[in-house]
């Protein structure tokens, strides 16, 4: 939804794992060095860091190329269409809460 929400920007999506493979547990926007989670616009850098100690072991970096619905079939996740509710209303709302770096 951030990335639909700030079409002008090329905003990636990213996620972690740990090191050595495995699923990623944590998906997330960034734009320029910047992260966007459940946390809000934060410096990447710091993500990792508190991501990497909560662990306790090192995490990987890796870049979501894949549309939505083909990294949800591959990761186990499920569509917006799945939800009891549409999410998708409510992630745009999130979306909107939180000031970009940009502005």
């Amino acid at each position: 939804m951030c990335r639909d929400s700030f079409p002008d920007r090329a905003i990636e999506i990213v996620a972690v794992r740990r090191a050595g493979g495995g699923e990623v547990f944590h998906t997330y926007a960034v734009w320029e060095g910047w992260a966007f989670d459940h946390s809000g616009w934060n410096p990447e850098s710091q993500l990792l860091a508190v991501n990497t100690e909560f662990e306790g072991q090192p995490l990987e970096r890796v870049r979501i190329a894949a549309p939505l619905a083909e990294f949800c079939e591959q990761h186990h996740h499920r569509m917006p269409d799945r939800y009891w509710r549409d999410p998708l209303p409510r992630a745009r709302d999130y979306v909107r809460r939180h000031i970009p770096p940009w502005a």
